[in-house]
């Protein structure tokens, strides 16, 4: 009798498990690919109208099926996170798993400009370095100074967290590079290398989340913010920028949904990490913030109470944004724009005609061709 009832009780459950994905694809629940997956959802396809159509039907209801199956995103959840923690892979070719827990990116040739393998050609290297001197000079023509603020790749901050195959093989890296041939040239070009900085300020802080592409908000105001405003200073010694004792310091968990590396490997659901914020604690300054996007460029104006302050003309990265709070307290108008690519744009320039311009990029773009002026 009891064996009886137990073959009943595993029919019973095993005809439930069957069923789970059906019901849960009729009510929806785990079928959301755009929250898990930042995409959108394959569509149920029409009824096929031609020869064309038609033959291309079963994979076009296959994906449809493959993103609306109930469950789906529990599934494969449990799948990514017994991956990445049981078996140690990674679930993305994107994402390389370091030690204790660091993520690394591999996009853009992040880790071969770490290891000396992606590297300038010297005619590349004085062709990058001409153009930013052509850029510099151009300003100065009308008395606007610029700096060049250019951000270490993670992989080369936090070196001894890659796995232990990601050795070197040439110790310069294309940043390095820069560096060597502007010393070499004695170049004019006003270029900050933030690398030293940050690597020593790990010591003290968290620079760079663990799974983020990304420096931390405490290392984009402390290193980044303050360091950017120090070089200012130097050619606008009136300016006053915000100090530490203007910033309330508080702790918070950023969620996975906000780290691009856990994205990435399909662990949004399951990461979080503890970070430093800086909030201005002051009255705000800030009076307004437009945003458009001229020729798909994404363009923030920031304009504050700040009469004395000078103006800026901003060309950023996804770096500046952890410091665009700071900036919209900190200049008279700020005007921040993508460079995409490392774009130069003069006629933006001619019609704001700021006081200063500050060029921050990343690292990892430097294998982009520089464009042509």
């Amino acid at each position: 009798m009891h064996s009886t009832l137990l073959q009943k009780l595993c029919i019973g459950l095993f005809l439930a498990l069957l069923l789970l994905p059906m019901i849960g694809q009729i009510v929806s629940v785990g079928t959301g690919v755009t929250a898990t997956e930042m995409r959108a959802p394959n569509a149920l396809p029409d009824l096929p109208g031609t020869v064309e159509e038609f033959s291309v039907l079963p994979q076009r209801f296959e994906a449809w099926l493959k993103d609306h199956f109930g469950f789906r995103n529990h599934l494969v959840l449990a799948n990514n996170l017994i991956r990445v923690k049981v078996f140690g892979q990674s679930t993305s070719p994107l994402v390389v798993l370091g030690r204790d827990g660091w993520l690394f990116y591999t996009g853009e040739h992040a880790l071969e400009q770490t290891r000396g393998i992606d590297r300038f050609t010297p005619e590349e290297l004085d062709r990058w370095i001409d153009v930013m001197e052509r850029r510099q000079a151009w300003l100065a023509e009308r008395g606007i100074p610029m700096l060049m603020v250019a951000i270490p790749n993670k992989e080369r901050v936090y070196r001894e967290e890659l796995p232990a195959w990601a050795t070197l093989v040439n110790p310069e890296s294309r940043m390095d590079q820069i560096v060597r041939r502007l010393a070499e040239r004695r170049s004019p070009l006003v270029f900050k290398d933030m690398t030293a900085d940050l690597v020593a300020a790990k010591k003290d802080m968290k620079v760079y989340h663990q799974a983020d592409t990304h420096w931390t908000v405490e290392a984009a105001f402390a290193i980044g913010y303050q360091g950017i405003m120090e070089w200012i200073k130097t050619v606008r010694p009136d300016f006053t920028p915000l100090t530490p004792a203007d910033m309330k310091r508080t702790l918070a968990m950023r969620q996975g949904a906000d780290l691009d590396l856990a994205r990435m490997l399909g662990l949004a659901a399951v990461y979080q990490e503890e970070e430093v914020r800086y909030d201005f604690a002051g009255p705000p300054k800030l009076r307004s913030a437009d945003a458009s996007m001229p020729n798909g460029i994404v363009q923030n104006i920031l304009r504050a109470d700040l009469p004395t302050a000078p103006s800026v003309v901003w060309f950023r990265d996804s770096f500046t944004i952890s410091m665009i709070p700071y900036i919209a307290e900190t200049f008279r108008e700020a005007v921040v724009t993508e460079h995409k690519g490392l774009r130069f744009d003069k006629p933006l320039i001619e019609e704001r005609k700021p006081d200063v311009v500050v060029y921050q990029f990343v690292e990892r773009s430097l294998n982009a061709p520089i464009p042509a002026e």
